[in-house]
């Protein structure tokens, strides 16, 4: 009877060793950039999320185990699915702010109608939003963002180990950051803006001049042709703002340390 109680024991801080990673881990994978897809399935992620735990669970220090289904256990939950979405967020802001970028720009060009409907994420953006979105995906794979992805995973059980609380100013980092992706989005696009707003002065100008101008027939397609023409030069350097964007996340990684550590004291 002792011995199957012992077995038991230890059974229960195997299972909570690797159960409070795992949930941390999952709910990481769930609010990340790619994982999120609708292309990765469900059982894909658990299977991603179970391997990614048995590779880091065992170097990781826990604290003292509480008592099963208690309200201490389902408050160290709550806290891991926190900090999952946490950092997955931080690693999706990347990718919105060039997505931000292509909206802004569609709309300069006048193509803010031509969207294209995504039936597996159940989304719709413009179509310069998804070849942004796309590039940014291939950048992602080409500057191995994968390693970035697991390296932030593991720093974040390092820097916030499992039994660090949640404090307000770790969410006010977040919520700053917000700030951060359209000013980053107002950037990228800014070149395409001031050449759409050029235009629109001088045919501003010529409608003045020459009331008798069809500025329709001729404007939409210049302003439509300018804009395809900024894209094409603002592709190439796409690469060097998100290398800057990924930089960007990992000092905003470092503030949420730094603010975490100044709510601990």
């Amino acid at each position: 009877m002792g011995s199957s109680m012992l077995d038991l024991t230890g059974f229960y801080s195997h299972l909570l060793t690797l159960l409070l990673p795992w949930v941390r881990i999952l709910a990481f994978l769930q609010f990340s950039p790619l994982a999120e897809s609708a292309l990765i399935s469900r059982k894909v992620r658990l299977l991603l999320s179970l391997v990614l735990t048995a590779l880091i669970g065992p170097l990781l220090t826990l604290p003292p185990l509480p008592p099963l289904l208690s309200t201490t256990l389902l408050i160290l939950v709550a806290e891991q699915i926190g900090w999952g979405a946490i950092f997955g967020q931080l690693l999706q802001f990347a990718f919105s702010s060039l997505q931000t970028a292509g909206q802004i720009i569609a709309m300069n060009m006048g193509l803010s109608m031509a969207v294209q409907n995504d039936p597996v994420n159940g989304t719709s953006n413009t179509l310069v939003a998804q070849l942004f979105n796309l590039t940014a995906i291939l950048i992602f794979f080409a500057a191995n963002g994968h390693l970035l992805l697991i390296t932030i995973l593991y720093k974040g059980f390092i820097y916030w180990p499992i039994g660090a609380a949640l404090s307000w100013p770790s969410l006010q980092v977040l919520i700053s950051s917000f700030g951060w992706i359209i000013s980053a989005a107002v950037i990228i696009a800014l070149p395409s803006t001031i050449i759409m707003l050029l235009i629109q002065g001088v045919f501003g100008l010529l409608n003045k001049v020459s009331p008798s101008l069809n500025l329709f027939s001729l404007g939409f397609p210049l302003a439509t042709l300018a804009g395809i023409v900024s894209i094409a030069l603002l592709i190439p350097s796409l690469s060097e703002h998100y290398l800057s964007l990924t930089n960007q996340i990992i000092h905003q990684f470092d503030l949420l340390r730094g603010a975490n550590v100044s709510s601990q004291r």
